[in-house]
């Protein structure tokens, strides 16, 4: 969903909300909810306006697909995930089907899979069930994790082939100066930077029992949404959070939130006066990078949304809260768990995108292929099997001013 699409579906949330409410008589209507939602409507008129902008502004013309593009798409579509697992719990790699011809038709191997079959679906949280099965088990009940954000931060994603993926930056050109009649021009440096995405790999590691196969219909289509629900959450939380756990340096994902971006801080007073709040995002606006606070693509903690939900800024006047004064001036985010619970001194509050030329100016690729490993021999004793997925990836931030993250300090 796009975040245009985003924004339209909160207005009709909102639309819906003031129809309930103007439906109740006077007396039932809850105090300031009329108002608080009316000033929600408003701030998302602002922001559909902004986005739309920003949506035109960095649209790709339509580009004609190929006739061999248009067949490989087709071919693509269908792709069956549970079709590569088998094969992985067989201990063979795709030899026959569409896997087998799609995996000739972009060179790999038979024992691995395109990883953007994972990436690009949605969680399923219903399993499939064979045969009789289906009058005996309920719906398989899959993880919850948290959602991800790294795209509404404005990441830029992409599927990477073999190789070293480059992401070059302009750093300096030509800067226009009036002349007169046969004065020289100023020469200018045209300047640029490499910013290199190298392969780095993570892990899925899981066991299953032989009679847990046997007795349990679908495991192969749990296993598909668990592993991509597991990727696709990993990957999003690294990019926020880092993750310097690998026993060499050069494997470790440095995160947003050590990145060597700039922080803006606002101390235990001022976090709680939304008027102080506000102005810390109006400074972001710079009118280079970002040109309105409705444009900001921001990512909360849980804490700081939290605190600004939950804190009336206003008592005596509207008894509106901190957050609804800062939707009311344009501001909207969405929160991610895990980066905070709360808001102390030291503890991040959000991660700020700024819009004008965000895209590519951090990258998060994955390498197209993974392997799927099945292992039934080193827990043979116990009847377990071992079932690994690896896939390769990398985060690289190209153009650090498009990204900010704020900071709770102490006063």
């Amino acid at each position: 969903m796009t975040r245009v699409q985003k924004i339209q579906l909160k207005q009709s949330e909102l639309r819906t909300k003031i129809a309930d409410e103007l439906d109740k008589d006077e007396s039932e209507r809850t105090d300031g909810l009329l108002e608080d939602l009316t000033s929600q409507a408003r701030a998302t008129e602002v922001e559909l306006r902004a986005a739309l902008t920003i949506e035109e502004e960095t649209a790709t013309p339509d580009v004609v697909e190929s006739q061999e593009d248009h067949q490989l798409r087709e071919l693509r579509e269908r792709l069956d995930f549970g079709a590569y697992v088998n094969a992985a719990l067989s201990g063979t790699g795709v030899m026959v089907g569409a896997e087998a011809e799609y995996n000739t038709e972009i060179g790999l191997p038979p024992n691995q899979f395109p990883l953007d079959i994972l990436a690009g679906q949605g969680v399923e949280t219903r399993a499939k069930l064979d045969g009789d099965a289906a009058n005996r088990q309920e719906s398989w009940l899959d993880r919850v994790m948290a959602g991800t954000a790294a795209a509404n931060l404005g990441i830029s994603m992409r599927s990477i082939e073999p190789g070293v993926h480059t992401v070059p930056l302009t750093t300096g050109g030509g800067a226009p100066a009036q002349r007169g009649r046969t004065e020289d021009a100023t020469v200018s440096a045209f300047t640029f930077a490499l910013t290199e995405l190298k392969p780095t790999r993570a892990s899925i590691y899981m066991e299953y029992s032989s009679e847990d196969a046997l007795r349990v219909p679908g495991l192969a289509d749990a296993i598909e949404r668990d592993m991509q629900a597991a990727m696709t959450e990993g990957i999003d939380r690294k990019i926020f959070l880092g993750d310097a756990g690998a026993n060499e340096n050069n494997a470790d994902i440095t995160g947003l939130n050590t990145a060597s971006i700039t922080e803006v801080k606002i101390n235990q007073t001022n976090k709680v006066k939304a008027e102080e709040v506000l102005k810390v995002f109006l400074g972001l606006v710079d009118g280079k990078y970002a040109n309105g606070i409705e444009g900001l693509n921001v990512v909360t903690s849980v804490g700081a949304n939290q605190l600004w939900g939950g804190t009336v800024a206003n008592s005596t006047a509207e008894n509106q809260t901190i957050a609804g004064f800062l939707r009311a001036n344009g501001l909207s985010w969405t929160t991610r768990g895990e980066i905070e619970t709360a808001t102390a001194a030291n503890d991040f509050g959000a991660f700020i995108g700024l819009p004008m030329g965000i895209a590519g100016a951090a990258v998060a690729g994955v390498w197209r292929g993974a392997e799927l490993i099945r292992d039934p021999y080193t827990k043979a004793t116990s009847a377990e099997t071992r079932l690994v997925m690896h896939y390769f990836w990398d985060f690289k931030i190209a153009r650090a001013d498009n990204f900010r993250r704020l900071k709770f300090v102490a006063d």
